[in-house]
C-alpha cells in the first residue's frame, strides 16, 4: 500500500484508479496452503503415535489380536481410498484431485508399518531376521511412493532401505547413530549414496519420476559426502577419501549448476570445504616444530577462506542463475 500512495501522489494514477487498485488490494485472498498441509501432517503423525500410546498403555485389557485387527482395519481403509481414487500411472508427475490423498496414503503406510512392528513383536515370525522386518515395509514403500506419486513415503523407503544395510540416515542419527570408524559401514554408506545418486540419474534420463530425483540426490549427498569426511578423519587412506570427497563435490556442484539448486551448492561447498580445511590442518600438525610463519600462514588460510564463503554466499543467487 506504501507503494500505491507514493504513485498516486507522483500523479502516475488519477483518485478514481487509486480507489479501485485500493479496493482490490484490501480485499486480496492470500494462500494457506502450506499451512493446511503443516496441520494435516502433524495431525498425521499425532494418530500415529497417539495410536501407539493407547496400545502400550491398555495391552493387557484391550488384547493383542483386537489391537492388530484394529490397526488392521485402519490400513486396510486407507488403502481402500487410495486404490478407489488413484489416477492412471504416469512417469510424470500426479495431481490427485482428492486435497486428501496424500495424507490418506502416509497415514495407511504408517498403520502397516506399526503393525508389522507389533506382530513381530508380540509373535516374532521373523525371528532374529529384523532386517526382514524392515525390508517389507519398505517394499512396500516403494510401491506406494511410485504409484501413487508421493514424496514423503519415498523418503521413508529411501530411510527403510538404508536401515537394511544397517545405516541410521535421519539427519540427527546419520553422524550418532552409525559407527564411521569401522570401514564396512564407510563402504556401505558409499555403496548405498553411490546407488541412489545413479538412480536418480538414471531416472532423468528415462524420464522415470523425475520429480524424485531431488529426493534420491539428497539422500545421497549427505550419505557419501558424511561417509567421505568420516574415511579423512579416521581412517589412513587421507588421499584416497580426499579425493572421493572432491569427486563428490564436484559432481554435486555440476548438478546444483544445471539444476539451479542453492541447496545442493551450499551442501557441496560446505562439505567441500570441511574437507580442505581438515586437510591442510592437518598437514600442518604433522610439521615437527612449527614456526610462527606456518601459524600465521594457517591463520590467513581461516581469515580468508571465511572470506572466500561468505562471498560465496552473498553471491549464490547470482553463480546458480549464470
Amino acid at each position: 500500500m506504501v507503494e500505491l500512495n507514493q504513485i498516486y501522489k507522483d500523479r502516475h494514477i488519477d483518485e478514481d484508479q487509486f480507489i479501485r487498485i485500493k479496493g482490490i488490494e484490501e480485499n486480496k485472498l492470500f494462500s494457506i496452503h502450506w499451512e493446511l498441509r503443516t496441520i494435516l501432517y502433524l495431525g498425521i503423525l499425532l494418530l500415529s503415535s497417539g495410536i501407539g500410546i493407547l496400545v502400550y498403555l491398555n495391552i493387557d485389557t484391550i488384547g493383542h489380536q483386537a489391537v492388530l485387527g484394529a490397526i488392521a482395519a485402519g490400513f486396510t481403509g486407507c488403502f481402500y481410498f487410495a486404490n478407489k481414487h488413484k489416477l492412471l500411472y504416469r512417469n510424470e508427475k500426479i495431481t490427485h484431485t482428492s486435497p486428501f490423498f496424500d495424507y490418506v496414503v502416509l497415514l495407511g503406510f504408517l498403520l502397516f508399518a506399526l503393525f508389522i512392528g507389533y506382530f513381530q513383536y508380540q509373535y516374532s515370525p521373523f525371528g532374529k531376521h529384523y532386517g526382514i522386518l524392515v525390508f517389507i515395509p519398505t517394499l512396500l514403500a516403494f510401491y506406494l511412493a511410485y504409484r501413487f506419486d508421493h514424496k514423503g513415503v519415498l523418503s521413508i523407503a529411501i530411510t527403510g532401505l538404508a536401515g537394511t544395510f544397517g545405516l541410521s540416515v535421519s539427519p540427527r542419527q546419520l553422524i550418532d547413530n552409525n559407527d564411521f570408524s569401522n570401514l564396512s559401514v564407510i563402504f556401505t554408506a558409499l555403496t548405498l549414496g553411490i546407488a541412489l545418486s545413479v538412480w536418480a540419474l538414471y531416472s532423468d534420463k528415462k524420464e522415470i519420476k523425475k520429480h524424485f530425483s531431488f529426493t534420491y540426490n539428497n539422500f545421497a549427498i549427505n550419505i557419501l559426502s558424511i561417509a567421505a569426511l568420516a574415511a579423512l578423519f579416521d581412517q589412513d587412506l587421507k588421499l584416497i577419501s580426499l579425493l572421493a570427497l572432491a569427486a563428490i563435490c564436484v559432481y554435486f556442484i555440476k548438478y546444483a549448476l544445471i539444476q539451479k539448486s542453492y541447496l545442493f551448492l551450499l551442501l557441496a561447498v560446505l562439505y567441500g570445504y570441511i574437507g580442505l580445511t581438515y586437510c591442510i590442518f592437518y598437514l600442518l600438525s604433522q610439521i615437527d616444530n612449527i614456526s610462527e610463519g606456518t601459524a600465521l600462514l594457517g591463520m590467513l588460510y581461516v581469515i580468508g577462506s571465511a572470506i572466500g564463503v561468505i562471498f560465496l554466499f552473498l553471491n549464490l543467487k547470482k553463480i546458480v542463475k549464470q
